[in-house]
């Protein structure tokens, strides 16, 4: 069920980021087109001014007043038609950049109301409860798989292993294996000297550790003495 609800929030936080690349596309190009609208105002302004000083100019004496008339017009075509074009695209990119902005607020009102229906307590709970029991599957497979119940422990923030055969005879029968301080990715762990292990070091399976510093050869050997006095008892 966890995993339905972070689906379920992931693809509604990735459709409201789609949303809003949008959303900033269109006012992008919405800015850059009112950007350019003036500018053209401007161009056009420029030419108009300077086609009036030229009538101007004409006016002056450059032509024959007798038969020509210099006629200055109230508004100037070329820029109305840029003005038009301008104002229609703008116009289309306002409707649409309401839009956007309308499906954002939805999509945005939409994602909170998801995440309220999703109790976090509840949520961190149900999790941790699933790692608990996924941790007990793992330890109790390792148990049924190699003999050997392990329970790891911590001794001021440095954690240790407690590892007792399926086969040990008595409860104090438990080797103690610490964690080396400072280091992330150990290459072997340190067995601490308790009363079982300095009684196996007295055995042939202590050689795994002396002789070829293996500590998966020490354990499966130790097994295998333990299981040969229960089996001949």
């Amino acid at each position: 069920e966890q995993d339905r609800l972070r689906s379920d929030a992931e693809s509604k936080i990735s459709a409201f980021e789609k949303l809003q690349a949008e959303h900033d596309r269109v006012l992008d190009k919405f800015t850059k087109l009112r950007d350019a609208l003036m500018t053209e105002r401007s161009k056009a302004e420029t030419a108009e001014e300077r086609a009036q000083y030229a009538e101007t100019l004409a006016g002056k004496g450059q032509f024959n007043q007798d038969y020509s008339r210099v006629l200055h017009l109230e508004k100037n075509p070329l820029t109305d038609a840029m003005r038009e074009r301008y104002q229609k695209e703008l116009s289309t990119l306002k409707k649409r950049l309401e839009e956007l902005t309308g499906e954002s607020n939805s999509s945005t009102l939409s994602h909170a109301q998801a995440s309220s229906e999703v109790d976090p307590e509840k949520l961190h709970k149900r999790l941790k409860d699933t790692f608990k029991e996924q941790i007990g599957m793992f330890r109790e497979g390792v148990y049924l798989i190699t003999g050997f119940r392990i329970d790891m422990l911590l001794e001021k923030s440095n954690p240790y292993f407690k590892v007792r055969s399926v086969y040990g005879e008595r409860e104090e029968d438990f080797l103690i294996f610490n964690w080396p301080k400072g280091v992330k990715q150990p290459k072997s762990l340190d067995l601490r000297a308790t009363d079982f292990a300095k009684i196996l070091s007295t055995t042939d399976a202590y050689q795994y550790l002396t002789k070829y510093d293996s500590m998966p050869g020490f354990m499966a050997s130790t097994q295998l003495s333990l299981l040969e006095k229960c089996t001949f008892v």
